[in-house]
């Protein structure tokens, strides 16, 4: 007789492609196992109407509960409850919420449960459908992310000294060590003070993109140098 292991899971939809005629393969980042691939089947056959619900459940930035069946690399589901959104990303937010899940689907271990990453998410998500694209609520998901990966930045610490940042020194960051003095002033140069401000939480427009930059360049180094579609997307958009 064979039996299936089933489990209810909470989560969003982070990518998906079609699978075979009638199918898809969602790649979907739970609270209770973290990153997933699930095999939803028939989604896409246009003849029932429970497909075509599931397959509008199936967007991304949506709550779902989902029902794992089975184990193994690729196992069955099907769509249990939606907390249906009436928005839908679209033009520059959209592709901010495809580098997000980018980075989520580049950077995260498969059945690696993180309920901060998870709740960081999940915040980042209610803020853009809310709100709309605020830079802050961006980097600080993107701090958590490299947190939640080993990579946690301390912006009050002086890799060099071992001592506290000094407000009136350049600073340069090294991936995987911190920040070192710089010799000179540079677009890869950060002022003491603005670090010393993103140690204690206060984030201005400049340390904003103090954390954007460090941002890039941990992922660089986490990616092994391999680009983000979503990121080339963006850079396209700005010219």
């Amino acid at each position: 007789m064979t039996t299936f292991n089933e489990q209810n899971l909470t989560g969003y939809v982070l990518h998906q492609r079609k699978y075979r005629d009638t199918s898809l393969i969602v790649e979907f980042y739970s609270r209770e196992v973290g990153r997933v691939s699930l095999l939803f089947k028939g989604v896409r056959r246009p003849t029932k109407k429970a497909n075509t619900n599931q397959l509008s459940d199936l967007r991304l930035f949506q709550k779902l509960s989902v029902q794992k069946i089975g184990r193994g690399e690729l196992p069955l589901a099907k769509v249990i409850e939606s907390a249906f959104s009436p928005k839908t990303l679209t033009g520059y937010e959209a592709i901010i919420g495809l580098y997000v899940n980018e980075l989520m689907v580049r950077l995260t271990g498969r059945f690696e449960a993180m309920t901060e990453l998870f709740d960081a998410y999940e915040r980042w998500v209610a803020e853009i459908l809310g709100q709309g694209f605020l830079p802050a609520g961006l980097r600080e998901f993107e701090l958590t992310l490299l947190s939640e990966l080993g990579y946690g930045v301390d912006f009050g610490f002086d890799a060099v000294s071992g001592g506290e940042i000094d407000p009136d020194q350049w600073y340069r960051y090294i991936p995987g060590s911190g920040f070192a003095p710089a010799s000179e002033e540079n677009a890869l140069s950060f002022k003491g003070d603005e670090l010393r401000r993103l140690a204690t939480g206060t984030m201005t427009t400049a340390g904003a993109q103090i954390v954007k930059q460090v941002v890039r360049q941990a992922t660089h180094q986490l990616l092994e140098g391999k680009p983000l579609r979503s990121r080339d997307l963006l850079e396209k958009v700005r010219r």
